[in-house]
């Protein structure tokens, strides 16, 4: 990924000295550390977020998310994640949740701070070579947004090869052709850290919050009581 990320800050004569750390969640920029937030720089979240700010959706009655990764995915990284999406799409925090788990799975219960009510089941089952599994969903009184395709409950590509190949491809972006959608994203957000030092800030916080609703899901795991979040 860093070559892509050389090769956009580059074309663009951004001059930050920015490099990916040993952690993938995290980025080097002159020396400080900054939490990556990808789903930020993700079309599909982008859209929803826009619906969402624009009004366009009308009053959200409930928000459904689902996601099953490989398994032995740490269950609280993928809670982390879905979180940093309820928060970025309907642009308001988590203020309390309830979450249940098994061994592999986790179900939780999240309330914003503007009245958003989002139900998140987690499992981690998948085998090695199958591809992460993943839906949100925003009721509302004008009907539902959706980031996955009409009717479908996978992740759908662009273009299927039928034959001895049985190849797919989603590849939309000209720029980053070749990476996978989850690198693009990151060496997106990557970027956009380079290219403002606001948002560097902004991400600092978001984490920051994220992590305090991961330790409050920890707490309810512990008690099976709602727990607000501390942040």
């Amino acid at each position: 990924m860093q070559n892509g990320l050389n090769l956009l800050l580059e074309k663009y004569s951004v001059s930050a000295k920015v490099a990916f750390s040993n952690n993938e969640n995290v980025i080097e920029i002159e020396g400080a550390s900054i939490p990556l937030l990808p789903w930020e720089s993700e079309r599909r979240f982008i859209e929803l977020r826009n619906l969402v700010l624009t009004g366009r959706l009308g009053n959200m009655c409930t928000y459904r998310i689902g996601h099953t990764a490989k398994k032995g995915t740490d269950m609280f990284e993928l809670l982390a994640r879905e979180i940093g999406i309820l928060e970025f799409t309907v642009n308001s925090k988590t203020k309390e949740i309830f979450a249940i788990a098994g061994k592999c799975a986790m179900n939780c219960i999240a309330e914003t701070e503007n009245g958003c009510v989002c139900t998140i089941e987690l499992a981690a089952t998948l085998n090695d070579g199958q591809n992460d599994i993943d839906k949100h969903e925003i009721i509302t009184d004008n009907g539902v947004a959706c980031d996955r395709v009409v009717d479908t409950q996978v992740p759908q590509s662009s273009i299927y090869l039928f034959g001895k190949s049985k190849e797919i491809f989603t590849d939309t972006d000209a720029e980053l052709y070749g990476y996978t959608e989850t690198q693009i994203n990151t060496i997106r957000n990557a970027f956009a850290l380079a290219k403002n030092e606001a948002l560097r800030n902004e991400n600092k916080e978001k984490m920051k919050h994220i992590k305090a609703v991961v330790d409050a899901a920890k707490l309810s795991l512990d008690t099976l009581e709602n727990v607000k979040v501390e942040a």
